[in-house]
């Protein structure tokens, strides 16, 4: 998946919403973000945006994270709505006024809410700490024919993994702290779980719903990674329902997760790249080591193998003649097979957070692309 072309695709796509203004009869076709192999989905003019993108920027901990359920749901669907034969619009269905109340907590007054009740013991810490709020987000995608017809609905169930509690008592104090989901106390994930039964709700509530257009729906779940955390969270299942059913009938898994370097987690799962990356992070540093460089990455695996390589390098105060040099350095150890050919590799050269040059292995291309910024 190239992220770049999604930031572009999207800017694109604002760009001329803003310059054809109210011309509602002009209906144009641009390229979608996405891309698997040759297949694009198209998004036809005017744009139509979220209509719960509030709820979603608000309820979610991690920037990353919201990237990550945006992008590869997406990507998710092709499998299920071909680019071939479908158009991409984000959700307009499931408006924010829905979204808050399923959001809630189950109670007498919020008969909607999906997230689990609360006994009031007067403890507020300790009751938000035994009955965590799990689901945090729906994010919804619609895919349409070429008359702009709907065709399937994607959704993906996005879950905490740590609940972060903000309570206040009766005397106006305030209570901070953090509870984890699933203890590993034995080899269930009860965040996996818990949305599983949430999930057979959402779809009742759809079939249910005369505003919704009976269509075939993919339904993913998504685990949220805590907040600060350098890499997004995984998808962990997937489900398909046809038109016309409202039952959820089998869950199939989805192996897909980032590993963060330099980390103990995927030096454990494989050694040899967390080595590659030591390499490669030791000889930078020793080129050029009249700067202060820091280094951060992650690798994307699916189904174990490695399949994606984003590295971050942090250069404060470099000059323009040494980000030639450092990313022509960098060319030249990715183009020595640092990392299997089959390997996306994305390389960023940072200047206090500000992007000053990136360096891009395209596997279906067999090529670098290198660009400065000036």
């Amino acid at each position: 998946m190239n992220y770049i072309k999604v930031i572009i695709g999207l800017t694109l796509a604002s760009t001329m919403l803003v310059a054809c203004d109210n011309k509602k009869d002009i209906e144009q076709e641009i390229s979608a973000p996405i891309v698997q192999g040759k297949e694009v989905y198209q998004t036809k003019l005017p744009v139509k945006f979220n209509i719960s993108r509030e709820a979603l920027v608000k309820n979610m901990d991690n920037p990353l994270d919201i990237s990550e359920l945006e992008l590869e749901l997406m990507e998710l669907s092709m499998d299920h709505f071909s680019p071939k034969k479908h158009s991409f619009q984000e959700g307009q269905y499931l408006n924010e006024k829905i979204m808050y109340k399923w959001l809630e907590r189950k109670s007498k007054e919020e008969t909607k809410g999906l997230n689990p009740s609360i006994v009031d013991t007067g403890n507020p810490l300790k009751d938000e700490k035994k009955s965590p709020k799990i689901l945090s987000h729906i994010l919804e995608q619609n895919y349409l024919n070429k008359d702009g017809k709907i065709e399937g609905i994607s959704l993906a169930l996005s879950l905490k993994t740590y609940y972060y509690i903000k309570v206040t008592d009766s005397k106006g104090l305030v209570y901070t702290d953090k509870v984890k989901i699933d203890e590993d106390k034995d080899n269930i994930n009860d965040v996996k779980e818990s949305g599983k039964k949430i999930a057979e709700k959402v779809v009742k509530r759809i079939r249910d719903s005369k505003d919704i257009p009976d269509v075939p729906i993919l339904l993913t779940l998504y685990q949220e990674e805590q907040r600060n955390s350098v890499i997004p969270g995984n998808f962990l299942t997937e489900t398909y329902i046809p038109q016309g059913e409202n039952n959820i009938k089998e869950w199939n898994d989805i192996n897909r997760k980032y590993y963060a370097f330099p980390s103990d987690d995927l030096e454990t799962l494989d050694k040899s790249t967390s080595d590659s990356l030591t390499y490669f992070k030791e000889d930078i540093q020793k080129y050029f080591n009249n700067l202060k460089i820091v280094i951060n990455g992650k690798a994307l695996y699916l189904n174990k193998d490695l399949n994606d390589v984003k590295i971050d390098i942090e250069a404060a105060g470099i000059s323009p003649s040494e980000s030639i040099a450092l990313l022509q350095f960098t060319e030249t150890q990715i183009l020595s097979r640092l990392f299997p050919d089959h390997v996306a590799i994305t390389v960023r050269l940072m200047d206090q957070n500000k992007e000053k040059g990136i360096m891009i292995w395209d596997p279906s291309d067999k090529k670098v692309t290198t660009h400065i910024y000036k």
